[in-house]
Formats: structure tokens, C-alpha cells, sequence
């Protein structure tokens, strides 16, 4: 080969050098200019959220939450911003430093992007705690203290179903109306039932009424004829439970025991769910009052919702935290979705926007304080013969609308609210 070809080869060689380089640095260009693109198309991450409910045989908590909690995702389509979603769910055993140590694990290495609390108050204020700092949405479904949305409120933690408020004012406000004029409050000896006890009198003297007496029994107690024969005594037109779960189903099954509302008295329970009634038996439960925010058969929507629920929670009939957990979910997917990210403050901004619409929500949009602003349905239960058919348990005697059943904002303790 002589010196020309050799040139000419090394010129073919350089050429095609130059031309790679040239295509290399177009396309780092072109990452550069579209990183969103590029982004999208490598991040494939799931994104996570948490929840944590109690197992180990209550009658709230555990699977019926997370089958609702991984059946509104299920709606959803299983996919958030082009990303899986995958639903950790923890069991907090109703102890505030195992709430912690989960919630702790799920923030600093599983990256959680939101938190939803299906546990007690305690539990669920050590959760705050960690989740505020770390600008983590907290989705509060099951916790009744009113201060989450009063002392303790926070801009990014949400309350979805019930406080030791809203029911107690919308059910003694119900029974009110009906000529209820002296009452008798009886409560389990926690915080919970002192907060019930505080609230029950509050509402009682503003409709008009007086209390007569109240009595309280350690959460442990399982004969309750010393305090429920004191109520009897006491002839008040309605006696008020501040109980929950296994104590009211106790409490009632003993106060038939008694005749108590055979002879007259009202029973009106300040906290119920469909679960408890169940237990007790539309014999012994009948023409109890209370109010719930969720009746699964409160209308078509509701029916056919708790159809699919039921063929996903293994038969389990939903009561207010199922449907609370489902529509808290909802929301917050379609806030992130609104976003366009799954930062805090950014989803906590479109949670405000976004008005809640679904089968149990009708434009519901959420208060500075937390508070989503949904109504309550004052209910009383059926008798056997009223009741067509399985798990027809209420009739519905009211819808409490939402200014009726929450705090207002005039006297909230939220240092959120603009009260101008």
C-alpha cells in the first residue's frame, strides 16, 4: 500500500470517529434538553404506601382495612404516575412503640409516600410525630381524638370518618329532638371515655337537657350490673354508652338482662358499627340509637360498592372504617395524580382542592384543620321482624349534615383555621 492509501485510510478512520462523537453528543444533548422524558421512561420504582391497622382478632382493623385499602388502589389501576403501587401493611398491635418502629422503617428505608393510620389515638399521635418533620401525608382512618383536628392538627395530616365529636353531638342532638330530657352517661375508664363523657355533657346541656348521674368502669370489667343498675335507678329518660367493641356489646346484652329498654329508657350509643349490632343480635339490639358516617345500605351506590368489597374481604361486611380506608385512599391517588408527584406538600395542596366524590362522599372537601367535612346518618336498629334481610339492621331516621355532626371552626383550638 503506498502513502496516498494510507492517508486515505486514515481519513475513512477519522471521519467515522467523528461522526460517533458527534452522534454521542446529540443524544447527551437531547437527555439533557428532555430530562422529564428520559426520567419517565427509567423510573419504574413502585411507589409505597403504608398502613397500619391491628391484627389479632378485633373486630376492626387488620384485613377488612387492607383488603379496602388494596381494592381502591385495584380501582385505580395499580399504577400511580407511570409507577406500581405496593401497599405495605403493618400490624401495630395497638402499641405506640410498635406503630413507631414500623413507621420509623417504612419512612427512612422503604420510602413510604404517604402514611394511613388505622389505630388508636395514642398510636396514631406517636405516627405524627415522625410523619410532620418528614412532610409525609398522614391519612388518619380510625383514630377518634378530636385534637388531630384541634391542638394537634397539622397541614398534612387528614381525618376521614369519626371523632369523639361528631358522633356524640349528632346523636344526642337526634335523640334530643325526640323529647329526651334527662340522661345517665356511662363510659369505659380511658382516655377515650373521658373525652366521650366531657363531649356527651357538653352536647347534652346545649340541647337542652341535664345529666342526672354518670359512672365509669375499667376497660377489663366484664360483669356491668353495678353501674347499669345505678343508670336504671336513676330513671333518666336515655342512658348514653361511651363504650366501644367488646364493652357495648357487653353492656347491652346485660342491660336486656335487666329489662332497661323493655321498661323505657333509651340506650343511645355514642360509638357503634354494624359489627358490633351483629354480635349482640337484632333481639337484644333493637331500637338502639347511634350514628354512623357509612351504612352499606344506605343507597344504590353504597349496595353495589359493598358488593365488590365483599367478594375481596373474604364475606366480611364493611362498616364505616372499611369504606373510610377506601375513600381515603381514592383521594389521595387522585391528588398525587392532580400533582403530578408524590411530594408532600405539593399532594397536600391538590387533598385541599380536590372535593371527595364517591359512593359514600358527596363533594367533601377537607377543612384547614383536617377535617373532611362528610355528614353523619342518625340511625336506629331494626327488629327481627322489620328486618328483610341478612345484615338489614337500620333504619335511617336523618342525615346530619356536616355543619351538625363537626366542631365548628369558630370554636376549633387549630392554630390553622383563619377564624377572621
Amino acid at each position: 500500500m503506498n502513502d496516498r492509501s494510507v492517508c486515505a485510510c486514515l481519513a475513512t478512520v477519522r471521519s467515522h470517529v467523528y461522526a460517533g462523537m458527534r452522534t454521542a453528543a446529540l443524544l447527551a444533548m437531547a437527555a439533557v434538553a428532555l430530562p422529564g422524558v428520559a426520567l419517565a421512561q427509567q423510573d419504574t420504582t413502585p411507589i409505597k404506601l403504608g398502613l397500619l391497622t391491628p391484627f389479632g382478632g378485633q373486630q376492626i382493623g387488620g384485613k377488612s382495612v387492607s383488603s379496602a385499602a388494596q381494592m381502591a388502589i385495584d380501582d385505580f389501576g395499580g399504577k400511580l404516575l407511570g409507577r406500581p403501587i405496593e401497599l405495605l401493611v403493618g400490624d401495630e398491635q395497638g402499641k405506640p412503640d410498635v406503630a413507631l418502629a414500623i413507621a420509623r422503617q417504612w419512612i427512612d428505608q422503604e420510602k413510604i409516600t404517604a402514611l394511613f393510620a388505622n389505630a388508636t389515638s395514642a398510636t396514631t399521635f406517636a405516627i405524627s410525630d415522625i410523619t410532620k418533620p418528614a412532610k409525609i401525608p398522614l391519612q388518619l382512618v380510625g383514630p377518634g381524638s378530636e385534637d388531630f383536628t384541634g391542638v394537634a392538627c397539622s397541614e398534612f395530616s387528614t381525618n376521614y370518618i369519626w371523632n369523639v365529636y361528631s358522633l356524640p353531638r349528632a346523636v344526642i342532638n337526634g335523640v334530643s329532638r325526640e323529647g329526651v330530657k334527662t340522661w345517665y352517661v356511662i363510659t369505659v375508664d380511658n382516655a377515650f371515655g373521658k373525652s366521650a363523657e366531657s363531649n356527651a355533657r357538653e352536647f347534652i346541656t346545649a340541647s337542652g337537657g341535664t345529666v342526672v348521674g354518670s359512672g365509669r368502669f375499667p376497660a377489663s370489667m366484664q360483669d356491668y350490673s353495678s353501674v347499669l343498675l345505678r343508670a336504671q335507678a336513676s330513671k333518666a329518660d336515655a342512658i348514653a354508652l361511651g363504650t366501644t367493641g367488646e364493652n357495648s356489646v357487653s353492656l347491652i346484652k346485660q342491660a336486656n338482662e335487666f329489662g332497661i329498654m323493655q321498661a323505657g329508657q333509651k340506650i343511645v350509643v355514642l360509638s357503634m358499627n354494624i359489627q358490633d349490632v351483629h354480635a349482640i343480635g337484632l333481639e337484644q339490639a333493637k331500637g338502639l340509637k347511634m350514628v354512623a358516617p357509612f351504612y352499606h345500605d344506605l343507597n344504590a351506590e353504597a349496595r353495589a360498592w359493598t358488593e365488590r368489597y365483599l367478594k375481596v374481604s373474604g364475606g366480611i361486611m364493611p362498616t364505616f372504617m372499611e369504606s373510610g380506608v377506601y375513600s381515603s385512599m381514592e383521594h389521595y391517588l387522585k391528588a398525587v395524580q392532580a400533582a403530578g408527584t408524590t411530594d408532600g406538600p405539593a399532594v397536600m395542596a391538590k387533598l385541599k382542592a380536590i372535593a371527595l366524590n364517591n359512593f359514600e362522599m358527596k363533594n367533601v372537601s377537607r377543612r384547614d384543620d383536617g377535617q373532611m367535612m362528610r355528614p353523619m346518618y342518625l340511625l336506629q336498629v331494626k327488629s327481627k321482624a322489620e328486618s328483610k334481610a341478612p345484615w338489614d339492621y337500620y333504619k335511617v331516621e336523618r342525615t346530619v349534615p356536616a355543619a351538625e355532626a363537626w366542631r365548628p371552626a369558630s370554636e376549633s383550638k387549630c392554630r390553622l383555621l383563619n377564624k377572621s
